[in-house]
């Protein structure tokens, strides 16, 4: 079976240090990334995989009463709408509860704070993403707050361990490393197989030059915000394999140009 693959925009973050995506390098450089839901289309199936965040549900939930969220020391600008997921849905002639299954690639704040609203849909979770709630202090502000979680955990949700075939020509790829179990997606269409990476990564992270390659001594650069670099190292490099010159990077900004994928 093969796919289209949409992404709707839900909101972008502007100016964020583009060495939290690219592990020890391109320090002071500033990307203003998107935050995004990718509608993935098949016969008679319709899966989503992550549903991103509001600038009202950053304000809410996320940025602290006193200020700006700071992260690695970083002060976040806000989070800025762009399309809304019900507008979104709406465009491409469906609602949430059209939605067949949703793949909640992790559980970082900016991929997760829609999800609670999908109640029909079959919620797809890695086995160790869950079980590493509530996380560890270092990562509590790249994590949505306990209460978000407990909305998420009531959800018909389906616990996945390892990689995981959602359909023929679409399954969950295991890549842990950014964070415990990261599931990246790997969808057939006509044009290939791409594959939506489940770590916070740009484009940078994986198409290095020739020179970047020798200079850096290796193939790929994996996400600057990571449980554990050799980790996520591999998942960076398997997702390459994979998806080859198809690797859809969540948070590159070349996202806001992309139409849907046949």
């Amino acid at each position: 079976m093969t796919f289209s693959i949409t992404p709707i925009i839900i909101a972008r973050g502007p100016h964020r240090e583009c060495s939290r995506f690219t592990y020890l390098n391109n320090f002071g450089e500033k990307v203003t990334i998107p935050y995004v839901a990718w509608l993935i289309r098949g016969k008679d199936m319709n899966v989503l995989a992550d549903t991103g965040c509001t600038a009202e549900q950053y304000a809410k939930h996320i940025r602290p009463s006193s200020g700006q969220l700071m992260v690695a020391g970083e002060a976040f600008a806000d989070v800025e709408d762009v399309t809304p997921l019900d507008e979104g849905l709406k465009a491409n002639g469906l609602t949430r509860d059209d939605i067949d299954v949703l793949i909640q690639t992790h559980l970082d704040w900016d991929h997760c704070m829609n999800t609670s609203g999908f109640k029909r849909s079959k919620v797809l979770i890695q086995k160790t993403e869950i079980e590493d709630l509530p996380v560890h202090p270092l990562y509590e502000k790249t994590h949505a707050p306990d209460y978000i979680y407990d909305e998420i955990k009531s959800l018909d949700l389906q616990i996945v361990d390892g990689d995981h075939e959602v359909a023929p020509g679409l399954t969950a790829l295991y890549t842990p490393g950014h964070t415990a179990g990261g599931m990246s997606v790997a969808v057939d269409t006509k044009s290939g197989t791409h594959v939506i990476t489940g770590l916070c990564t740009v484009k940078a992270n994986y198409y290095l030059t020739d020179e970047q390659k020798e200079q850096l001594g290796y193939e790929v650069i994996p996400p600057g915000m990571h449980l554990d670099a050799r980790t996520a190292y591999d998942s960076t490099l398997r997702i390459l394999r994979v998806g080859g010159e198809h690797v859809l990077a969540n948070h590159d900004p070349s996202n806001f140009n992309l139409v849907t994928i046949e």
